[in-house]
């Protein structure tokens, strides 16, 4: 329990967090505006107490706030439930829709957000649109306003899981609108940072495109340096989901990372000293939102560098266990703005990376020691990639239910890789004034990335590389990481209480696996 003490953004974290489960698992219940002063009046009460009752009663201070925690998690999640319209009681015949972002093109439609406006529409609702490839819907960009019958977007009462998915993450549906169907009305002229952020997205990917990126080359260096995965074929896809690397391809915490760590490097040059630090963070903050910004100000590079932003002020006073509780508030400030990222699956494998790494990679590292320098570099990615893998192992067998048993091959060569191609590409972008030397970098990124495609392909089909079809339930997560509990509790102090209590929970879950799954 020591860490709990060490860490009060960790204790502020986990009661909040409890309020918003609350609140995703309760949501026709409805917090009265009066709800929490009952327990802040506790909390302004121990300011008066009498010295003489002060240690007896100094448990209540913390029971208070972490109970009026736990209300504003709960409330907090009430009031962001998502607006949902219901097509099936609006008799209009027609819905106006606006498009959020770009359209994304799938195998036989465009996939597009829409913002839907009528009369008996309430305000904020929108939908997933899948909208039949033509002509016409080839031209389609954000901002069009489109004009199509109210009937395509009824459903039957019976919801799929991706629909339950869509109304968790805010949507009121899906639905398909077929060729013909559909007018375009017009064009709003709205600009937005968001907007302008994606259409530096789309400037960086038309420069890739005409330094010789093309195809499969063009789709990985708009995933792994822009976060924009609509060029990417499913049989691309499926390959790095099976090796393990897939993480690679999505712009989260591993890129902003890279660039953040390189970024301090390179300032480190021109500005030593204790004295300057401070001049180091703000430059390399302002690089990296400044990286954010050309990466489309998605939802997962914000996150991440809201994370780092607050990791490099625990930096720069140079406390470790500071590091983790920036970690801890800036979870807390992300689930504070927006409770429902919570059931987000790329923050909870954010999370669960950055906290294992933390935890494990040091312990991990340690476990193995050589003199070699090439030998020493490949362990210490590797030892990133098993303290990672240990974090995010729960989520990801949960959610895909799949287990790649590769996972340290395929990081030797991904996370290379990737770093080169962060590199090479913001030096195509700023050879833009001179062709000759842009369209060199780009077909040296082209080879490179031909390379990592082959080597992701080459794993794939080494037998028994990949473990699928895995039955995993929730009660399973909860085992899982009450064990990591167990192993973090025993790397921090080694003693016969915590190895029993480890070793409990270990042989507990090994009877209920025992009596509840049925092994083949």
């Amino acid at each position: 329990m020591e860490i709990l003490y060490r860490l009060p953004f960790l204790r502020i974290c986990l009661f909040f967090i409890a309020g918003i489960l609350f609140g995703l698992l309760c949501p026709t219940l409805h917090t009265p505006w009066w709800l929490p002063f009952p327990f802040a009046i506790p909390l302004v009460g121990t300011c008066f107490i009498p010295s003489r009752l002060s240690y007896k009663l100094r448990w209540l201070p913390g029971f208070s706030l972490f109970l009026l925690l736990f209300v504003a998690g709960f409330a907090r999640t009430q009031e962001t439930t998502p607006v949902v319209w219901e097509a099936q009681a609006d008799n209009t015949p027609y819905v106006i829709g606006e498009i959020e972002g770009t359209p994304q093109k799938k195998r036989s439609t465009y996939g597009a957000t829409l913002l839907l406006y009528g009369e008996k529409i309430p305000q904020g609702a929108k939908a997933m649109a899948y909208i039949a490839q033509d002509s016409a819907s080839e031209q389609l960009q954000e901002g069009d306003i489109l004009f199509f019958p109210t009937h395509l977007a009824q459903k039957e009462k019976e919801r799929s899981d991706y629909e339950a998915y869509l109304l968790r993450s805010g949507y009121s549906g899906s639905f398909y609108i077929p060729q013909g169907k559909w007018r375009k009305a017009g064009s709003t002229h709205r600009t937005s940072l968001r907007r302008r952020a994606r259409e530096v997205r789309r400037w960086a990917e038309g420069r890739y495109e005409s330094c010789g990126l093309q195809g499969e080359n063009l789709a990985i260096a708009s995933a792994l340096t822009l976060g924009d995965k609509s060029l990417l074929g499913k049989e691309l896809k499926n390959s790095y989901s099976a090796t393990g690397a897939s993480h690679v391809l999505a712009v989260s915490g591993l890129h902003v990372g890279i660039i953040y760590l390189v970024i301090v490097t390179l300032l480190q040059l021109p500005f030593r000293g204790n004295r300057l630090k401070p001049l180091r963070v703000i430059l390399a903050l302002t690089a990296l939102w400044s990286y954010a910004f050309v990466a489309g100000l998605s939802a997962s590079v914000v996150r991440a560098s809201v994370m780092f932003s607050l990791v490099s002020l625990g930096d720069m006073i140079g406390r470790k266990s500071l590091t983790f509780n920036t970690v801890f508030a800036s979870a807390f400030l992300m689930l504070l703005y927006e409770p429902r990222y919570l059931s987000d699956v790329g923050f909870q494998l954010s999370y669960a990376a950055v906290i294992a790494i933390l935890m494990f990679h040091e312990e991990v590292y340690k476990s193995l020691k050589t003199k070699n320098f090439l030998a020493d570099k490949a362990w210490s990615l590797t030892s990133v990639s098993i303290a990672a893998q240990l974090g995010t192992m729960p989520i990801m067998l949960y959610h895909f239910h799949q287990f790649s048993n590769c996972f340290w091959l395929s990081g030797l060569i991904v996370i290379p890789a990737a770093t080169l191609l962060i590199y090479g590409c913001a030096l195509l972008l700023m050879a833009t004034p001179f062709p000759l030397i842009s369209k060199t970098i780009g077909e040296l990124l082209s080879h490179l990335i031909g390379g990592m495609n082959t080597s992701i392909r080459w794993l794939e089909g080494i037998p028994h590389s990949n473990v699928t079809s895995i039955d995993f339930s929730v009660i399973d997560v909860v085992w899982l990481y009450a064990l990591l509990g167990g192993l973090i509790a025993l790397l921090q102090m080694r003693s016969f209480r915590r190895i029993s209590i480890t070793l409990s929970i270990l042989l507990t879950y090994t009877c209920y696996l025992a009596l509840s799954k049925t092994i083949i």
